[in-house]
Formats: C-alpha cells, sequence, structure tokens
C-alpha cells in the first residue's frame, strides 16, 4: 500500500467536508491537511507498528514491516527449515527464576493480558522470538529494511 494515496484520501474527505462551509473553510481545510500530513503518516505508521507487534506477541512466525520509499509491505520472515508450529507442552520442561522490577513485572503482565495469553507463554514466545531474529541466518534480512523497535 502507498503512504500517499492514504494521505491523498484522508485528504480529499477533509476538504469534502469543508465545501459545506464555503470558500474560506476550503482554503483553511486545505491548509490544516497540509499541516496534517505528517502526523498523519506518522501514526498511519504507528498503528501499522503496533499491529505487527500484537500480532508477533500471538504468532511464531514473526511478521515485518517494510518501508520501500512509498510503499509499505507486511513480510513474514520464516527461517528455512524452521519449525513454525508451536511447541507442545512436553516441551517446556525446563525452568529458569528470573529476578524483575516490580514495574516490568506489571508491564509483562499487561502486555500479555492485551494479547489475551498467561505471562509465562508471553514471556516464552518473546525469548523465542528474541533468540530466533538474533541467531545468525535465523531471519532474512534485506538492506532496504527498516529494522527496530518503537512504542505507540
Amino acid at each position: 500500500m502507498l503512504i500517499s494515496e492514504l494521505v491523498a484520501g484522508i485528504r480529499e474527505s477533509f476538504r469534502s467536508l469543508a465545501e459545506i462551509g464555503g470558500p474560506e473553510t476550503s482554503a483553511l481545510a486545505e491548509r490544516l491537511g497540509a499541516a496534517l500530513e505528517p502526523s498523519i503518516r506518522t501514526q498511519y505508521l504507528d498503528s501499522l507498528n503496533h499491529l505487527v507487534q500484537e500480532f508477533n506477541l500471538q504468532d511464531p512466525s514473526p511478521l515485518t514491516l517494510n518501508l520501500e520509499g512509498d510503499e509499505v509491505r507486511l513480510v513474514r520472515l520464516v527461517a528455512p527449515n524452521a519449525d513454525v508450529g508451536p511447541a507442545s507442552t512436553s516441551d517446556y520442561s525446563a525452568r529458569i527464576a528470573l529476578r524483575l522490577s516490580d514495574e516490568l513485572k506489571g508491564t509483562i503482565e499487561d502486555l500479555a493480558t492485551d494479547v489475551g495469553s498467561s505471562v509465562n507463554t508471553f514471556i516464552v514466545r518473546t525469548l523465542e522470538r528474541s533468540v530466533r531474529s538474533d541467531a545468525p541466518g535465523g531471519t532474512v534480512r534485506s538492506s532496504r529494511q527498516l529494522r527496530g523497535k518503537g512504542r505507540a
């Protein structure tokens, strides 16, 4: 999807509404639309980023958000010969005791609740994704791929 098409559609809707108020309102709406364009783009990308993060918490094969100029693409990354199915509960026999700050524990609990999973499942999936993406050859990386972490 092209970001410019989304922004143009929003600005056109804004102009159409402003025509009701006459030429002065239309001119003002045009200036406001131009001023809001960077914010619309940012909010759109932040929303997509948040959507990808939520999806990645629930699915073992991660999505990435790729920006190529004005075009936005969602790409599912799967390591070659990777088992993307969920592990059986018998695979989870190891235990690790963690010491966390109360604030971090609360944040993890909130995030797990937001995605509808237990704290343990949330932590395991997050660690699995992190290990998979940090491993050499674990994911396909393009030189034009925008990578990083963000918070909406």
